[in-house]
């Protein structure tokens, strides 16, 4: 049977049809498929998801959590609910967040980053606590036992400082400096290879949350994640930048960046070649 992941519709246990069991005995039943907690019509529901699925939530939460995806690369069909419930019900699972995630099916969003983000969209404020808590989790953190599908905490501690970010604005700079360089001291920066930067996620998100930040402390965060090794970290804060402090500006931070670059290559070749000489003379 074609789907598009095995945490869609089609086998949730909130389908109409399913009789609340997940699974994919009611797709040869009659009639159209309803999700029983949002009162919504599937059309096409082997293409259709949300954070609900027990793939997702084993704790069968019934408040609807997040938008309604569909398609295979889960575009927003229908928008998170926002009401008094479903906004409780998010701060009280964010506080619930816990430095050890579990073994969670790895497509789509996870449930704990569908809810940073859902709180970051409802910019719900009564969530900085728990944001600020949630990014200084260890990012390498992984369920205990097996861990099969090589979860960690990389992309949730990304999405808090973010949001951080976002919800409080100057006030999350302690955080964002903190993440705004981390692993690249680890990093072969002459020969950088992305695939091996496994932080670079954080130093991504925690860039985007400068977006949100005014102070005199936010551009010089920004002028050093201009030389950060990753491209689209690089070029990102590049243009946020732009935006704030103007083109003309950012050229000359460029150019410096570009003459540190070059001095600190010359350096290494000097200490290399005085290395080998050491070596001639001594071997």
């Amino acid at each position: 049977m074609p789907n598009g992941g095995s945490d869609c519709c089609g086998t949730c246990w909130f389908n109409s049809k399913n009789e609340g069991e997940p699974g994919y005995h009611g797709s040869t039943k009659e009639g159209t498929v309803v999700c029983q907690i949002r009162n919504l019509e599937i059309d096409d529901p082997f293409y259709t998801y949300c954070i609900n699925h027990p793939h997702h939530n084993p704790n069968r939460i019934e408040t609807p959590l997040g938008p309604v995806y569909s398609g295979d690369d889960r575009e927003i069909l229908v928008e998170s609910p926002d009401n008094k419930y479903t906004r409780d019900s998010l701060i009280e699972l964010l506080r619930k967040i816990e430095e050890i995630p579990i073994n969670e099916y790895p497509i789509g969003r996870g449930l704990d980053e569908e809810v940073i983000t859902q709180v970051g969209k409802l910019e719900e404020k009564r969530a900085i606590p728990s944001l600020k808590r949630i990014s200084n989790f260890d990012p390498f953190t992984q369920p205990k036992g097996k861990n099969p599908f090589k979860r960690n905490r990389i992309i949730t501690v990304g999405l808090a400082v973010e949001t951080l970010a976002k919800l409080s604005k100057d006030e999350a700079i302690p955080e964002i400096k903190r993440l705004i360089n981390i692993g690249i001291q680890s990093l072969d920066t002459r020969n950088y290879d992305p695939k091996q930067d496994e932080l670079a996620p954080i130093r991504y998100h925690a860039t985007r949350g400068l977006r949100y930040c005014s102070n005199d402390e936010s551009i010089e965060l920004l002028k050093e994640a201009m030389g950060d090794p990753h491209q689209e970290i690089k070029a990102f804060s590049k243009d946020i930048l732009e935006k704030k402090i103007g083109l003309e500006e950012v050229s000359k931070i460029e150019q410096e960046i570009k003459l540190n670059d070059s001095k600190n290559s010359d350096h290494l070749k000097d200490n290399g070649n005085k290395w080998w000489e050491f070596w001639k003379k001594n071997k």
